[in-house]
């Protein structure tokens, strides 16, 4: 009796505990609630659009460009037709690009009055240079002399060429002097220059000042030989008579 007792007892037991295991199991499985997971899906939805919107770059309106007006060049129409210069133009050409290209050089020939000529103190007095022109340029009167150095007997002033001188020619170029007040040797210095005012060539005048009543007629020095005189012996021719 006592032996089925506890066989009852223990079958209880062994079903109250496959009923506590049962339960357990069934309880860990938890109930969806397929609304919340449509709400929480539609809201995951609605940020990853606004997050999608707000990365992409804004658009932005592109202005057409301004058409620009591009004004075409006047061609100028040429002429076949050759004019040919006037002798003046071909003679002021010629000189131009002889001041340009060419070699400016000069020769002094004489100076009246000649050198070492006496002159009493505050003697007014005319200087006359003979230069020759045996460079390449044409000496237009755009050149000039002007006094250089030594004892300043003229103004500084430019005194401009009289009139142009070829190559191989000769130009006389006068200046007013005034002999100073200091006795003694005295030379004044002069330079030629071209018509883009580069000296190119050093001449000069000597004179002596000494007291009044020294002075002697002024001679023309000058570098000419002197020029020969041919004497011709009229030949008699002796005739007959028949």
């Amino acid at each position: 009796m006592q032996r089925n007792t506890i066989r009852k007892f223990a079958f209880v037991i062994m079903i109250a505990i496959l009923g506590t295991i049962i339960s357990a199991c069934g309880q860990s499985e938890p109930k969806i609630d397929v609304d919340a997971q449509r709400t929480g899906f539609a809201q995951t939805a609605n940020v990853q659009a606004t997050m999608t919107a707000e990365a992409q770059p804004t658009a932005t309106q592109t202005l057409a460009p301004e058409p620009t007006l591009t004004s075409t060049p006047e061609v100028t129409p040429t002429s076949d037709v050759t004019t040919t210069p006037t002798e003046e133009e071909a003679s002021a050409a010629t000189a131009t690009l002889g001041t340009i290209d060419g070699v400016d050089s000069a020769r002094w020939l004489s100076n009246v009055p000649a050198d070492k000529t006496d002159f009493n103190p505050g003697d007014a007095f005319t200087v006359t240079w003979t230069l020759e022109n045996i460079g390449t340029t044409t000496w237009t009167t755009n050149y000039y002399i002007q006094f250089g150095s030594g004892t300043q007997m003229a103004p500084e002033e430019k005194v401009f060429l009289p009139y142009p001188v070829p190559p191989n020619k000769n130009v006389q170029i006068s200046v007013n002097f005034t002999a100073p007040d200091e006795l003694g040797e005295k030379q004044s210095g002069w330079k030629l220059f071209n018509d883009k005012e580069n000296a190119f060539y050093d001449f000069y005048i000597i004179i002596d000042v000494v007291e009044p009543g020294e002075t002697e007629a002024p001679t023309e020095t000058t570098t000419e030989s002197p020029t020969a005189t041919i004497t011709v012996t009229p030949t008699v021719t002796a005739t007959t008579e028949e």
